[in-house]
C-alpha cells in the first residue's frame, strides 16, 4: 500500500505540474496523461486523486484563493471605514494581493497568476466564479463602490471597463512575474522595487481607464 507522504508528494508533484502546463497551454491544451508524465507518477495517479482534471483546476484555485480572500476582506473593511472612498483604494484592492503574491511567493505565485491569465485568456467559464469567490462575496459591493465614485460613467460602460481592467490586471502582472531575475547594477534599486514600480504604474493605468470620460450615455 502506498503511504500517505508519498500519496501527499505524488499529489502535490501533480498539481505543481498542472498549474505550470495549464499557465503554458490552458486547460484545453493538457491532458491527464500529460500532467501524470510531467509529474513522474504512474498513470492513473491524477484521476485517483482528483477524478478528472475539472478537479485539478479547483483544487489549483482553492490552495491559492483562501490567502487571496482574507487579504481582500481585509482591504475592503478598511476601505469602507474610510471617511472618503477613493478609486485608487477600489483598484487596490484589485491588484494588490496578487501582486503581493507574485514578489513574495517568487515561482510559487509567478506560476499561479500566469494560470490565472491563462483561464482568463481562454474564457474559461471558472472566471466568473473566481471574481466573486476571490473577493470573499464583496464583488457587488466593490462594484457599487465604483458607480458611487464614478456616477457619471453609465453602469454598462463601467461593467465593459472592469472587464478590460480584469485582462490588463491579470495580463500584466503574468508578463512581470515572468521576467527573467537579471543580476541587479550596482546603484539600481533591488528587484522588489522594481516590480513595485511596475504595479504602481499598472494601478494608475487602471484608475486611469476607469474614471476616463465617456461619449455613451445610458
Amino acid at each position: 500500500m502506498t503511504s500517505p507522504t508519498v500519496k501527499g508528494e505524488a499529489r502535490e508533484r501533480i498539481l505543481l505540474a498542472a498549474e505550470e502546463l495549464m499557465a503554458r497551454y490552458g486547460v484545453d491544451g493538457v491532458s491527464a496523461r500529460s500532467i501524470n508524465a510531467a509529474a513522474g507518477v504512474s498513470a492513473g495517479i491524477l484521476h485517483y486523486h482528483f477524478g478528472g482534471l475539472d478537479k485539478v483546476v479547483d483544487a489549483l484555485l482553492e490552495r491559492h484563493m483562501m490567502p487571496l480572500m482574507a487579504q481582500r476582506r481585509e482591504m475592503y473593511a478598511s476601505l469602507q471605514a474610510q471617511p472618503q472612498v477613493t478609486l485608487r483604494g477600489v483598484v487596490e484592492i484589485l491588484v494588490i494581493p496578487l501582486a503581493r503574491k507574485i514578489i513574495e511567493e517568487g515561482s510559487a505565485g509567478a506560476r499561479y497568476v500566469q494560470f490565472l491569465a491563462r483561464l482568463h485568456t481562454d474564457r474559461n467559464p471558472k472566471i466568473a466564479e473566481i471574481f466573486e469567490q476571490s473577493f470573499g462575496g464583496n464583488a457587488a459591493a466593490l462594484v457599487a463602490m465604483l458607480q458611487h465614485i464614478l456616477p457619471e460613467i453609465p453602469m454598462e460602460v463601467l461593467r465593459s471597463r472592469l472587464i478590460v481592467c480584469s485582462h490588463a490586471m491579470l495580463h500584466s502582472l503574468a508578463e512581470i512575474s515572468a521576467r527573467p531575475q537579471a543580476p541587479i547594477s550596482p546603484g539600481k534599486p533591488p528587484r522588489d522595487q522594481l516590480l513595485w514600480n511596475h504595479v504602481e504604474i499598472l494601478i494608475e493605468f487602471l484608475c486611469g481607464g476607469l474614471a476616463a470620460p465617456t461619449s455613451l450615455h445610458s
